[in-house]
């Protein structure tokens, strides 16, 4: 079902959906979730009705179909919502090609790097109860981080001399990606073997504390495995599994039900397969399935790239966010942890930051798994100061703007997960939708 719009041309396939949705709305009852709650706190409205506008919603859909249409992506689920309604929510293309699966509101994607804020949000819950503190050196939870190296030349490893660290590393440096580690998909780690999904966190850990720092902690923002690491304190703090203390205390109470470390076997039929973009041309490649496919519960629970998740529930994570830490009558974070979650924390000697040396980000800073917006007049295009959100390898991309109270998430699986700057151009769009 989608929220029904007036100034749009709709094709029939579409019409047939609307007028189904429409009849529904003279239904009184709510709809209700397995457990008898509402379904959502996200209702649908009509973009008109929180100062947004029909016609350029159309011109977003248009433009996301014409990729899809065009072959450039197998397909897509665009959200949107504004003060806590949803205005644009639509399905689009392909789960999977080759099986002839219709994408659906509800399939569900590896998210990536979108599962940091999850993770992250996890932390600050143990700080506000006083079970953890930023300033904590991980050493105390995971004692084999007391006796790491830092490389003299980061820049050539395998030939450079070791030296201690100027100081150890705190929960601080992991969630803001200044302890000195580096990320997954890098040399230094790829060459060591340092992520494998067939791993338990504890075996994670301590490969990564056995490969040495590329820089002192609090002196580089380097993105890396940090969030992954945080996901075994948590572990250890609380004594539960980390996918069983985010199942508890993150993805239950905010009823983000199909969020999960994997996808089990009832709902596979809603899973969104990975397609690669060839660089000399031609139609779409299917990826293969990773180590440990995400249909299987994995050893590792990657608290940084890990999760899979659906539109509609990234929605409500984003919208908790907005309303303060609480989402229909439940509290994760108060108001204030989730204002030092979404400002930013990296030091002015350290901005601005990037995914490498040649690709700095001028107009954000780091908060506590998401980029914030600290500079809009530096942005390429239309963002407030005080915005924040982050993307995923395999193309999901989801933002939230505090000063217009607006939500978006986008989810497909593609490589490279920036083909065709579909996010930015999603992003550019919703930002057009906006009267007032």
């Amino acid at each position: 079902m989608r929220v029904c719009t007036s100034g749009v041309s709709i094709q029939l396939h579409r019409l047939v959906r609307l007028t189904a949705y429409c009849m529904a709305l003279a239904i009184s009852l709510p709809a209700l979730g397995a457990d008898g709650a509402p379904a959502s706190s996200l209702a649908r409205t009509e973009p008109e009705a929180v100062g947004m506008s029909s016609a350029r919603f159309g011109l977003l859909d248009t433009m996301l179909r014409q990729h899809v249409d065009d072959g450039r992506v197998a397909g897509l689920v665009a959200g949107v919502a504004r003060h806590g309604k949803i205005v644009y929510l639509e399905s689009m293309g392909w789960q999977d090609i080759e099986a002839g699966q219709a994408m659906r509101e509800d399939s569900i994607f590896q998210i990536r790097s979108l599962s940091k804020s999850i993770t992250s949000l996890a932390v600050m819950q143990l700080v506000e109860q006083g079970r953890l503190a930023l300033e904590d050196p991980v050493a105390r939870y995971i004692p084999s981080f007391a006796d790491m190296q830092v490389f003299v030349n980061p820049d050539d490893p395998d030939n450079s001399l070791l030296r201690p660290p100027a100081r150890e590393i705190t929960i601080r440096d992991l969630l803001l990606n200044i302890g000195g580690l580096s990320h997954r998909d890098r040399a230094l780690y790829q060459s060591r073997a340092v992520r494998s999904r067939a791993d338990t966190l504890a075996q994670f850990v301590e490969k990564v504390a056995d490969v040495p720092l590329v820089g002192d902690p609090g002196s580089v923002w380097v993105y890396s495995e940090s969030t992954t690491v945080l996901g075994r304190v948590i572990e250890i703090v609380t004594g539960q599994p980390f996918d069983v203390y985010l199942q508890d205390h993150v993805l239950r109470p905010l009823r983000m039900t199909d969020t999960a470390f994997f996808v089990p076997p009832e709902k596979v039929d809603r899973l969104a397969r990975t397609y690669q973009v060839p660089r000399e041309g031609g139609p779409l490649r299917k990826q293969p399935e990773m180590e440990v496919p995400i249909t299987q519960d994995p050893p590792l629970k990657e608290g940084s790239a890990g999760l899979v998740s659906t539109v509609p529930d990234y929605l409500r994570l984003l919208q908790m966010f907005l309303e303060g830490g609480a989402l229909d009558g439940e509290r994760l974070l108060s108001q204030e942890g989730i204002a030092e979650m979404t400002r930013n924390h990296v030091p002015a000697a350290l901005l601005p930051i990037g995914m490498s040396p040649q690709s700095r980000i001028l107009d954000r800073g780091w908060g506590y798994g998401y980029m914030v917006v600290i500079d809009a007049a530096k942005s390429p295009f239309s963002v407030n100061n005080g915005e924040f959100g982050w993307t995923g390898s395999l193309g999901t991309s989801a933002w939230a703007d505090p000063e217009t109270g607006t939500v978006a998430v986008l989810m497909m699986q593609i490589e490279p997960a920036g083909a065709y700057s579909l996010a930015d151009k999603f992003k550019a769009i919703v930002a057009q939708t906006l009267t007032d």
